[in-house]
């Protein structure tokens, strides 16, 4: 995948199935035993800030992408000035180096990747693909991914249709803390270190109206910032948001 050693921090290699044991799910017993001996993949660890290395990166072919096990990656796109956001936390499984010529023809767009938190990602190469060739249960798992990723895409577009500003940020919440939330006996902790700034970017509004839309819904007591920059959901979801 062409790698630059001079911008990532290779940490030694892991092993997929055992690190993502959904991806196994189907397998025989035989066959996980097999496969725990050629799922092996070599790791990059990303401190929070630090980026991917540019897009001209040549890329691999028969590369899968980059698979994260831990943290939260962010992607961004900005065109004409604004920016949105998109978040990528563990099983997705994200391509970082694929050539953006071809969608930028009619719009040029500028694209950037950063680690939100500490990250862990497996590098899905071609010699794993390779390898995982005799795994067809694990490589439709893999595939199943970004199927997952374009449905939970397609509703965060549905949650920035909402009018309302605050109804929005509180729907997003929500939608992240669906993937990214823990359930607490008063409510549901988002363990995400999300700026107004941030917010602002994955709900397409300015920031001095998130802080607005934020103060109404803390005077609701449904959302409130923690200490420790996690955010607090109130025990029940919005109405027609399913628990």
């Amino acid at each position: 995948m062409g790698l630059s050693r001079s911008r990532w921090r290779l940490s030694g290699v892991v092993n997929v199935v055992d690190e993502d044991s959904d991806l196994a799910q189907h397998l025989s017993v035989e066959e996980l035993e097999r496969a725990r001996r050629d799922a092996l993949a070599r790791l990059v660890v990303m401190e929070t800030g630090e980026g991917f290395p540019p897009e001209q990166t040549p890329v691999e072919t028969g590369a899968l992408g980059l698979l994260v096990l831990e943290g939260v990656v962010v992607r961004s796109v900005s065109v004409g000035g604004r920016q949105g956001l998109e978040l990528f936390g563990a099983g997705d499984l994200v391509r970082p180096f694929e050539a953006a010529e071809d969608l930028q023809v009619m719009v040029p767009a500028e694209a950037r990747w950063w680690a939100l938190t500490p990250t862990r990602l497996a590098v899905l190469d071609a010699r794993f693909t390779r390898r995982m060739c005799g795994y067809p249960e694990v490589i439709d798992q893999l595939s199943g991914r970004l199927e997952r990723r374009s449905s939970a895409h397609a509703l965060r577009l549905t949650i920035v249709q909402q009018p309302r500003l605050s109804t929005r940020v509180h729907l997003l919440l929500w939608h992240l803390a669906d993937r990214f939330g823990r359930v607490h006996s008063e409510g549901v902790v988002l363990p995400l270190p999300l700026s107004h700034e941030l917010l602002a970017q994955l709900v397409g509004a300015q920031r001095p109206s998130i802080s607005r839309a934020l103060k109404e819904l803390e005077k609701a007591h449904v959302v409130a910032r923690r200490p420790d920059g996690s955010w607090w959901l109130g025990a029940e979801p919005p109405v027609g948001v399913r628990r």
